[in-house]
């Protein structure tokens, strides 16, 4: 099926693409998000006349494959595909590697969906309950200063992480702050813990305890997405219900302040912040991305609102996870990934805002449609995640030249972006399956709760119980869910049931000249 062309309304339409009213959505939002809406401010969105654009969205969505050099153990069937016949045969149990190869890896009980990294260090997400029950409980921290002898420091042991990070464990790099808020067990709120990483992030200082303790500051505000403004003063949070928005002050760090808590549709995911503070990129619950004006936050002005500029949908694809800005050659583009669907990778242009256009679309092989069937089958047994990209980073995000991907089952994906119309992949790390080993992987989502596991696994024993989501995994590949951090020639990524995982690129695949 070829994709919808997206389509994009601006700031002075009415009602909200596919008949969602703004005043209606945000009263459903109000209904559901109860308390939360009590203390949120009003979005301001201008009525008036409403006006459509299209964006044509390119009709190639192909990438070409990565040219392997030696030492690689290459795909045996298409491109991203970990073949039933793999998963039968116990193949898979190996892995696949393409001009990437492991250097170090701590798996310990795995991870929950989303980890972070800062320096030589990995953190470990978790969710509910295994943030509680693990044998290691709250947010893992990886030493990898030694690759031959990777440690675990320390348990991150405060309300956010121990009450499930999913999303929203996230590392300002040039501050050195690590961040979550408490999620619960899909979209929550109230806490927030930050660690001091820069000083030792082998053993993270928890800046924000109250008079000693772990406990730390409780607010209202949602939870299940969060990302960094670049410059370190602002943390965004997002909740998947009641569309509500939330930014937290981190100027000082000890002391984080909600400065703005707001409802902006029926669902939100992830979000995107411009260079300079003034946009926020929300991705959209099914899919699309809406832009926002966020310069009263930015610019700390009292009773602050965010002003609606546009929103632009597609058809492929289910659910988008998260937009990350960057400019190439002084102009500003947008990188939309989605979660589910197929829907692969987007590169949009947001120079002009209310007109965005997609210049590119990055599909695998295995995600095109004449392969749905294949796909099926193939991942019938593994979960809801098939194989769908999650998480993307750019190496830079002024005139970046590679962009890697954590694509669930198809594993790590490294495409070469200087030309934003010809991307090509150029290398890629399928971890081994763990097969037979779900009992030790206690703090994977993938293995346990909430999306691969049935009612047996957190109630006990009762086989009348139906499947909870998808029932039993088969655990016959990974997960990778996280965003890779571009280190050198070095990878930095986690998978859910490999945890902590340490690549480097080999047959000067990367850095890019």
């Amino acid at each position: 099926m070829r994709p919808r062309t997206p389509s994009t309304v601006p700031i002075d339409a009415a009602p909200v693409p596919g008949g969602r009213d703004p005043g209606r959505a945000r009263r459903a939002g109000r209904r559901a998000a109860g308390a939360l809406a009590l203390a949120a401010a009003a979005l301001s969105l201008t009525a008036g006349g409403v006006e459509h654009a299209t964006a044509v969205a390119p009709a190639d969505t192909t990438v070409p494959r990565a040219n392997c050099g030696p030492g690689a153990a290459p795909e045996t069937g298409l491109q991203g595909q970990v073949p039933l016949a793999d998963r039968t045969s116990g193949r898979s149990k190996r892995g696949y590697q393409c001009n990437l190869e492991l250097i170090s890896r701590y798996q310990g009980q795995g991870q929950g969906t989303v980890g972070a990294s800062y320096g030589k260090c990995q953190y470990l997400g978790t969710i509910l309950p295994s943030a509680v029950t693990a044998k290691r409980p709250g947010v893992n921290v990886i030493d990898m200063s030694d690759p031959r002898r990777p440690r675990l420091t320390d348990s991150l042991l405060s309300p956010a992480t121990l009450a499930g990070t999913w999303e929203t464990l996230k590392v300002h790099q040039g501050r050195g702050l690590l961040a979550a808020v408490s999620v619960g067990a899909l979209s929550g709120g109230f806490f927030v813990s930050v660690y001091d990483v820069r000083t030792d992030c082998a053993h993270p200082r928890l800046l924000n305890g109250i008079r000693g303790t772990k406990l730390t500051m409780p607010g209202l505000f949602p939870g299940h997405e969060a990302s960094w403004s670049p410059d370190g003063r602002t943390y965004w949070t997002t909740g998947t219900v009641g569309g509500t928005i939330a930014a937290l002050d981190m100027s000082d760090p000890a002391s984080p302040r909600v400065i703005y808590n707001g409802i902006i549709g029926l669902t939100d995911h992830g979000i995107g912040v411009s260079g300079n503070g003034e946009r926020i990129y929300v991705a959209n619950i099914p899919t699309g991305v809406t832009i926002f004006d966020a310069g009263d936050i930015q610019r700390r002005r009292p009773q602050p609102q965010l002003r609606r500029i546009s929103e632009t949908t597609w058809a492929d694809g289910l659910v988008t996870q998260h937009a990350i800005p960057f400019t190439d050659h002084g102009r500003p583009y947008l990188v939309a990934v989605d979660e589910l669907g197929s829907g692969g990778v987007r590169i949009l242009d947001i120079s002009d805002e209310r007109r965005v256009t997609t210049v590119r679309q990055l599909k695998l092989e295995i995600n095109r449609p004449e392969h749905l069937k294949t796909r099926g089958a193939d991942t019938a047994k593994n979960g809801i995640f098939g194989y769908d990209s999650h998480y993307c980073t750019l190496d830079r995000l002024a005139d970046p030249t590679a962009l890697a991907c954590g694509w669930a089952q198809s594993g790590i994906r490294v495409f070469d972006v200087r030309d934003l119309k010809r991307p090509r992949e150029i290398a890629y790390f399928n971890p081994a399956a763990q097969v037979g080993k779900r009992e030790l992987l206690r703090n994977s989502a993938h293995a346990f709760v909430p999306f691969g596991a049935s009612f047996s696994d957190i109630l006990g024993d009762y086989p009348d119980k139906p499947p909870l989501y998808t029932g039993p995994t088969d655990m016959t590949a990974d997960w990778c869910m996280s965003p890779p951090r571009f280190d050198g020639d070095r990878l930095w990524v986690s998978c859910d049931d490999n945890g902590a995982l340490l690549l480097r690129f080999t047959n000067n695949a990367y850095p890019l000249r």
